[in-house]
């Protein structure tokens, strides 16, 4: 292994912090078979249910954060450059602490967001398996934040220690926090989806103008799994092959570690919209039972366009993330005579 390789594993967990996640999304299962398993649950079970997840989250993430940031600090590996936030120097350095603001501010938040969920969508029997499904969901999605926010407080400034041998490590820390920004790119996000799916409504049927009025027609459990075939084909066109031109261009440009091994990703082809024809089946197979799977297994019989909507956002959101790992694996296998480095240019000061 390379020397390169090395010195990615040695930095901040973001790349390989599912397993952790996973670890305490396992442990919230294990409280919720000794709490919840035999019963049908009501509203409240819910609600009460991931408020003390947010505590048992928060507890368990930030231990792990805290571990894996003083383990690199002590290495010299931490990155010598961080984003400074007045905002987490002022939150406690103590882990105690910390954890108990955490876990009250991520107990509200999902608290919050389960209960405009539970009257947002049909009313169903909350049973044991469907709320499994939903807690592996929600449980790792909030470690995983937690875990971020976590490196980003003990990365801060303050938390340094005059006998910490100076930070060399490459890898960019993120700012989890909320900011502008992210609202920006999310309404426009959102705008732009919503936008092309009245459209596309409008072409198949599911979008009807009648006068002043326009109707947008819901999705019925038996019909799902068209309109599964068919978004999936509009997410391969308007989705995987933008993300796959995306990821081609940063191993281009020299930004994507080369692969060590030449491995069966290597006989793909690289072209985006080559790549896209082969995902095109899969995608659309995969959509549509994804989405049938939902509507069956937690009991809609039918979804509004808004509803039917939110399921889709988050669908397409997961496959993104899904598409980008497939991209880099058979873009890391691209020859060094295709990629071009980028040449670091320096001004000068004379």
């Amino acid at each position: 292994m390379n020397n390169g390789a090395k010195k990615i594993r040695t930095e901040l967990p973001y790349l390989n912090n599912l397993p952790m996640a996973l670890l305490v999304a396992a442990i919230n299962l294990a409280l919720a078979f000794v709490f919840q398993y035999g019963r049908l649950l009501a509203t409240a079970d819910l609600l009460i249910d991931v408020a003390s997840c947010g505590l048992v989250t928060a507890f368990t993430s930030l231990g792990y954060a805290r571990w894996a940031v003083d383990k690199r600090r002590r290495q010299g590996a931490l990155p010598g450059q961080v984003p400074i936030s007045t905002f987490m120097q002022r939150l406690p350095r103590a882990y105690i602490p910390l954890s108990i603001l955490t876990g009250l501010a991520s107990s509200a938040l999902m608290v919050l967001v389960t209960w405009a969920l539970l009257r947002f969508y049909p009313e169903t029997a909350y049973t044991f398996p469907r709320f499994l499904v939903w807690k592996i969901g929600y449980a790792t999605w909030l470690a995983a934040k937690v875990i971020e926010f976590g490196i980003f407080r003990y990365v801060q400034p303050d938390c340094v220690k005059a006998d910490d041998p100076p930070q060399q490590g490459q890898q960019t820390v993120k700012n989890p926090l909320l900011r502008k920004e992210m609202f920006t790119r999310l309404y426009a996000s959102v705008t732009t989806d919503f936008g092309m799916n009245m459209l596309i409504g409008l072409a198949l049927g599911g979008t009807q103008i009648q006068g002043d009025l326009v109707l947008l027609m819901g999705v019925s459990q038996e019909g799902v799994l068209i309109t599964g075939l068919v978004l999936g084909l509009i997410i391969s066109i308007l989705m995987i092959r933008p993300t796959l031109a995306s990821v081609q261009q940063i191993a281009y440009a020299g930004d994507l570690p080369q692969a060590t091994s030449r491995n069966l990703w290597a006989f793909l082809p690289s072209s985006p919209w080559a790549l896209t024809g082969i995902f095109l089946l899969p995608a659309m197979v995969l959509s549509a039972l994804t989405f049938w799977a939902v509507m069956y297994f937690f009991g809609f019989d039918s979804l509004n366009f808004f509803q039917f909507f939110i399921i889709r956002t988050a669908y397409t959101k997961l496959l993104s993330r899904l598409v980008e790992t497939l991209a880099i694996q058979r873009y890391r296998q691209l020859s060094l005579s295709k990629r071009q480095p980028r040449e670091e240019k320096v001004e000068s000061h004379v």
